[in-house]
This record gives structure tokens, sequence and C-alpha cells, in this order.
């Protein structure tokens, strides 16, 4: 059974949203909690149908490599409350991506074939992870067309924007999940290399875009970023664009 912070923590999850409390502690009482050191990696191919796994703390990435020269892609950015692997818990078979700890990563995780248990004798739960799956598979769409019909630039751009955050009048806005991730993994997520990053990062700078400190990454002008964005859906720019006037 996993420890009532881990509980309290999970409870959030968009994976749980709406799932009543006495099913929780029925889903708690048979997860287990496990840290994995960072950089480590977390799932190979071959074992991602076999447990389902909740992320506590810190951060994950999904990614797909090149066995020959070894590139990524990273199609998933998870935190805390995400959860891996959807594809393999809905079809019961391996998923090619492996998983890897970018901090020092707390998770919960039961077996597949417990989890998919679940789905079905907790409707809510079922409910829950259809949505959560709708979102992943719109992130994977959005991924598809950027590499597809956009340059360089403008899916780095489109990134910042993703993961932007208001910040507070101490601090500067923040890009959450990519705030300190080394270049190389910025590469990994817009389908790219460490030397290209670098030069385009450095282009936003110049251009009062971005600063980098001991902070991390932070968006110092959102309204240009936004209009190097313009190929953005006009919903996302007024989302972005109200949380940048909070």
């Amino acid at each position: 059974m996993i420890p009532a912070p881990e509980l309290d923590a999970i409870r959030h999850s968009p994976l749980l949203a709406g799932v009543d409390t006495r099913s929780l502690h029925v889903m708690a009482g048979v997860m287990t909690a496990e840290t994995w050191r960072r950089s480590s990696q977390m799932l190979t191919p071959g074992q991602s149908a076999e447990r389902f796994m909740i992320i506590v703390r810190g951060r994950v990435k999904i990614v797909c490599s090149n066995a020959h020269d070894g590139r990524e892609l990273t199609l998933w950015l998870l935190g805390p409350g995400d959860a891996f692997d959807v594809v393999s818990l809905l079809d019961g078979e391996p998923h090619s991506v492996s998983a890897w700890a970018l901090d020092e990563v707390e998770t919960v995780s039961a077996p597949m074939s417990v989890f998919r248990h679940w789905l079905e004798r907790f409707p809510q739960l079922r409910k829950s992870c259809c949505r959560y799956t709708a979102a992943q598979v719109r992130s994977l769409t959005a991924l598809s067309a950027e590499l597809a019909l956009h340059d360089t630039m403008t899916r780095l751009v489109q990134l910042l924007v993703r993961h932007y955050a208001a910040g507070s009048a101490a601090s500067p806005h923040q890009v959450n999940l990519i705030r300190d991730l080394p270049h190389e993994e910025l590469a990994h997520l817009v389908g790219s290399v460490r030397v290209v990053i670098n030069r385009l990062l450095a282009r936003l700078r110049r251009q009062g875009v971005v600063a980098t400190g001991h902070n991390g990454l932070s968006v110092v002008n959102l309204q240009r970023l936004l209009w190097l964005a313009d190929d953005l859906h006009p919903a996302q720019v007024r989302r972005v664009d109200a949380a940048g006037r909070d």
C-alpha cells in the first residue's frame, strides 16, 4: 500500500479526476511506491506493457530513439500527476518508447492487468482515462504537424508558449517543465539538435524575448513571443495572453 503523502499527491492527477475516495483507497492498497535516480531509465520498450506508473514528483520524458545513430525525439514531457504508458494500457501490447527520469522521480504503480481491471470496475476512472488519453493524442497530433509544417524556430517558440506560466511581480515568467532543461533536451522536444537550439535561443535573447539565469529559462516579452508564434490557434494565444495580464 502506498503511503498517505503519495496518495494525497496523486489524488489531483488528471487521470484520477473525479474518482471517489473509497475507490482511491482500494487502488492505493495495491499500488507500490518507487524512487528513481536522475537520468535513470525507468521503462524500456519491452517493459511498457508490464506496469502503469503515475508520477508523484519530478519530470519524465517519453522518447522514441534511433538505435543506429542515437537520435531521440521526445513525444511527451510529463510531470507530477501524469502517467505512462497509456498506449500499452489500452491495447495490452509493448510500445516502442522508453521513459527516462529528468530529475529524481517518485512514482506509484500497479500491474497493467490490475489497472485494466480498475478501468472496468471504476467508471469515473475510465472516463478520466479517456480524457487524459485524448489530450495525449492531441499533443502528438500537434507535434506531428509542427515537425512536418514548421521550421525549427517556430517549433521552439511554440514549445515556449505551450509551457508558459505567468510569474509574479517578484519573479519572471517561467516556462514550467522546460525551464532548466539542457539545450540538448530542448532539441529532442522539437526534433532538432543542440547546436541549432543554442543558436536560436541566442537570437531570442538578443531580441529580448527570453532570458537565462540561475532560475533557468524565462519569458521576458510575452507579446513578442506570441507575435513570433503567429501560427498558433487563436484560442491558445488568447489563453496565454490572458495569463500574462493576470
